[in-house]
């Protein structure tokens, strides 16, 4: 029996969570399975699997090889893919996950095109704010926003994420326009619950010195949409990503505080696992997404031309 055979009547056991699902699923006789993974277990030298009458179960070292035969098995799927792909057409599965509002706002056309394209491929999106664990979760690639953390990933940089402190006219009618940014602390805030800096604003002047702003939070929320919403009734000031509040700015509902001063330095990102071989579908996702995104991109475009400082200040 070749290796590549015990290898994937292994990872299936594993995967099924029983030898019998595999006999089942197979064709096979139970004990035609159960006899494949005696055989590697002999050939190894090493207990793979505990074996109970209900369940069965990782040894340490049957664990770590499961995750490298996982992979093995993988790529070898992925490089038949490719070889099909290179040979006829793009075809097969895509997992992606992504951000709400940013899927929402702007990657969705983007998405809708790409499948116009290549009707031989399926996508499987999950938007959600939560940060994924590719590896763990098998997606096969994810936008970021922000500061990329994880070092076993790829990325590539698609465009610049902006925010700014924004208030409704209303807001600045009543309480008056702030003089200087750490007069923001006086205002009721509107907070990003699950922001890195906590209770503050960190802020760049354009002359480049640095200042904080500590925030006296009215409203807490982890959907920017809902914060926006908040800020044009006039409930506090909010610090938005600009690729979320642009529209509301451009139409008037909502003043930019300070909009030549650099509130963020954060980027958008797509991102995918450090694999030794990437499915050619997925590659041409990737270069798809990041052709349609520019280091300025379109909504900070639309902001300037109302307000000339807010270009100035990211120069």
């Amino acid at each position: 029996m070749s290796r590549l055979t015990e290898i994937e009547n292994f990872v299936e056991i594993i995967d099924a969570g029983s030898l019998s699902a595999v006999s089942r699923r197979s064709g096979l006789a139970l004990s035609a399975v159960s006899r494949r993974l005696k055989d590697l277990e002999l050939r190894l030298g090493v207990t793979l699997v505990r074996r109970s009458t209900r369940k069965i179960s990782l040894t340490d070292a049957g664990h770590d090889f499961y995750l490298q035969c996982r992979q093995i098995i993988t790529d070898l799927n992925d490089a038949e893919s490719n070889l099909s792909e290179i040979t006829h057409r793009l075809e097969g599965r895509i997992r992606l996950a992504a951000p709400v509002t940013f899927t929402y706002r702007h990657l969705s056309p983007i998405l809708t095109e790409f499948m116009r394209l290549y009707p031989g491929v399926e996508l499987e999106l999950e938007a959600n704010d939560r940060r994924i664990d590719l590896i763990q979760d098998g997606f096969d690639v994810a936008i970021r926003l922000g500061r990329l953390q994880d070092s076993s990933l790829r990325a590539k940089r698609l465009t610049r994420i902006r925010h700014l402190p924004v208030a409704s006219r209303a807001l600045l009618m009543e309480l008056g326009t702030p003089e200087k940014p750490e007069d923001i602390s006086r205002f009721p805030v509107l907070q990003y619950r699950s922001t890195s800096q906590n209770n503050r604003w960190n802020f760049a002047r354009p002359d480049g010195s640095k200042g904080v702003v500590q925030l006296n939070s009215r409203i807490l929320s982890n959907n920017g949409d809902f914060l926006t919403d908040c800020a044009v009734e006039g409930l506090g000031i909010a610090m938005e990503p600009t690729f979320i509040c642009n529209t509301r700015i451009v139409a008037g509902d909502l003043v930019p505080l300070y909009p030549d001063y650099v509130w963020s330095d954060d980027a958008a990102y797509v991102v995918y696992p450090e694999a030794r071989v990437l499915p050619q579908r997925v590659r041409t996702l990737i270069d798809h997404i990041a052709s349609r995104f520019s280091p300025d991109p379109s909504w900070d475009q639309e902001i300037s031309k109302h307000y000339p400082l807010y270009q100035d200040g990211w120069a």
